[in-house]
C-alpha cells in the first residue's frame, strides 16, 4: 500500500458508531452527485435559446453516462495507486470546471465536452471512490449500506431539483450552471479531507462475521477473474435491459410529462376529457405545466432513492432472486402505466408509472452494487463495481435515443413505452438464468 493510501486509514481505535460519520458524508456527496440525472431540467431552456432538437440534447445525457462509467473505471485504478483523497480532489476539479464552463455554452460540441464529458467523468470518479471507501466500513451489511447510500444518489434529484428549477427561473441557465459548479468544488473538496479507509484490524471481525453469514463471497475475485465467470455476463445483460428503460425515462421525464400536460402527442385527441377527469387541464399554462412536470420527475427521483434502500434490505434479507424478479415486474408495470396514461391523457397514471420506473431503476442500481460485493467479494470492490457500471454505456446510448426518436418521428413517446414493455419482459426472463459464481 502506498504511503498516500496509508495516510487515509482511520485509526484502529475506531468504534462501530464512528462508521456512521463516513456513511453520512457519503450520503450527502452522493445526493449532490445524483444531480447528473437532473439534465432534463436544462433541456427546454437550451432548446429554446439555441433551437436544438431533442435528439441532439439527449446526446449530452448519453455522453455524461458514458463518461460516468469511464470515470468509475479510472477511479478504481487511481484509488489503488494514489489515495481516496487524491481521487476526490480530481473529482472536485472536474465537476467545478465542467459546470462553470457549461455556463459559457454557445454550441452543441462545447456542452458535449463540458457537461457530457467533464461533469459525467467527475460524477463517476466521485461515486466510485465514495462507494468504495464507505462500503469497506460495512462488510457485514453490503446490501443495506449500498442501498442506503445510493438512496442519496437517487433521491438527490428529488430534493435538489426544485432548488435548481427555482434557480433557473431566477438566474437563468448560465448562472445556475456557474453556481452549481462553485457548490461542488466546496462540497467535494471538503469531503476529500473527511473520508478515510478503516484499518484491517477494524474490518477483520466484521468481515469474518459476514462470511459466516454468507453475505459476502467466500473468495475475493479480481476484475479479470470476475469477467471470466458466466454469472457476470448474464447479470450484465439483465442490468443493461433494465438500465436502458430507466435511463430513457430519466433523460426525458420532464419533456414526456410536458407532452401530456400540454395536450400533445398520441393522447392529444382524448386529453381534454380524460385529463379533466383526472383533475388536470389539457390546456395548462406552460409555467404551471412545467411545475407539474418537474414534480413528476421528482417522483421518479424519490422512488429511485427509495428503491435503492428497499432493494438493499430485500437483498440482505431474502436474497438476490426476489430482488431481480420484483425489479423486472415493476419495470413492465411502469411502462404499461405510462403507455395507457399517454393514450388517455391521464397525468396521475403517468406519475404512477414514473414512480414504478423510479423504484425499479433504484433497485437495479442497488442490485449492481450488492452483486459485486456479495458474488465477488469486497476486496476489489472499487474496480469490480466500476467494471459492472460499464453496462450503462450501451444502455445510455440506446435507451434515451429510443425515446427521442419516438417523439421526433410520431410526436409522442407512446411507441417507445411499448418497446420498453417488451424489454422488461425480456429482463424478467434473463433473471432466471442468474446464479452465484462457483468459488475459484
Amino acid at each position: 500500500m502506498s504511503h498516500a493510501t496509508s495516510q487515509t486509514h482511520a485509526t484502529a481505535t475506531q468504534t462501530t458508531p464512528h462508521r456512521l460519520l463516513y456513511f453520512f458524508v457519503a450520503f450527502v456527496l452522493l445526493m449532490f452527485f445524483g444531480l447528473i440525472y437532473a439534465w432534463s431540467l436544462f433541456v427546454d431552456p437550451l432548446e429554446a435559446e439555441f433551437g436544438w432538437d431533442r435528439s441532439a440534447t439527449s446526446v449530452v445525457f448519453t455522453l455524461s453516462i458514458i463518461t460516468f462509467c469511464a470515470g468509475m473505471l479510472v477511479a478504481g485504478a487511481l484509488e489503488e495507486r494514489t489515495s481516496p483523497r487524491t481521487v476526490m480532489l480530481i473529482t472536485a476539479a472536474c465537476l467545478g470546471l465542467g459546470l462553470i464552463a457549461s455556463a459559457f455554452t454557445e454550441s452543441l460540441p462545447f456542452i458535449y465536452a463540458t457537461y457530457g464529458v467533464l461533469v459525467g467523468a467527475g460524477v463517476g470518479l466521485g461515486t466510485d471512490v465514495v462507494m468504495s471507501v464507505t462500503l469497506k466500513w460495512f462488510p457485514d451489511k453490503q446490501g443495506l449500506a449500498s442501498g442506503a447510500m445510493l438512496m442519496g444518489f437517487g433521491g438527490g434529484t428529488m430534493l435538489l431539483s426544485p432548488v435548481v428549477t427555482t434557480m433557473l427561473g431566477a438566474l437563468g441557465w448560465r448562472m445556475t450552471f456557474g453556481a452549481l459548479g462553485a457548490v461542488f468544488v466546496v462540497l467535494v473538496g471538503a469531503g476529500a479531507f473527511i473520508m478515510k479507509l478503516p484499518t484491517p484490524e477494524y474490518v477483520r471481525p466484521l468481515l469474518e462475521k459476514a462470511r459466516q453469514n454468507a453475505t459476502v463471497a467466500a473468495v475475493d475475485m479480481t476484475g479479470s477473474q470476475m469477467v471470466r465467470t458466466p454469472t457476470f455476463w448474464v447479470f450484465m445483460v439483465y442490468l443493461m435491459l433494465v438500465t436502458c428503460g430507466g435511463l430513457a425515462l430519466i433523460s426525458q421525464a420532464v419533456p414526456a410529462a410536458m407532452e401530456l400536460l400540454m395536450g400533445a402527442g398520441a393522447g392529444a385527441g382524448a386529453s381534454g376529457a380524460a385529463a379533466a377527469g383526472a383533475g388536470v387541464s389539457a390546456a395548462l399554462p406552460e409555467a404551471e405545466a412545467l411545475m407539474l412536470a418537474t414534480a413528476a420527475m421528482g417522483s421518479v427521483s424519490a422512488m429511485n432513492g427509495l428503491g435503492r434502500l428497499i432493494n438493499g434490505f430485500i437483498w440482505d434479507k431474502f436474497g438476490y432472486r426476489v430482488c431481480l424478479t420484483w425489479i423486472a415486474v415493476a419495470f413492465a408495470a411502469g411502462m404499461l402505466c405510462c403507455a395507457f396514461a399517454m393514450m388517455g391523457g391521464n397525468f396521475p397514471l403517468l406519475v404512477a408509472g414514473f414512480m414504478l420506473l423510479g423504484l425499479m431503476y433504484g433497485g437495479n442500481m442497488c442490485s449492481m452494487s450488492a452483486m459485486v460485493g456479495t458474488f465477488f467479494g469486497p476486496k476489489y470492490y472499487g474496480i469490480n463495481y466500476a467494471i459492472a457500471t460499464c453496462q450503462m454505456i450501451p444502455a445510455a446510448i440506446v435507451g434515451p435515443q429510443i425515446l427521442a426518436l419516438s417523439q421526433m418521428g410520431s410526436g409522442s413517446y407512446l411507441g417507445a413505452f411499448w418497446v420498453f414493455f417488451a424489454v422488461a419482459i425480456a429482463a424478467l426472463a434473463v433473471s432466471f438464468f442468474i446464479k452465484p459464481p462457483k468459488a475459484a
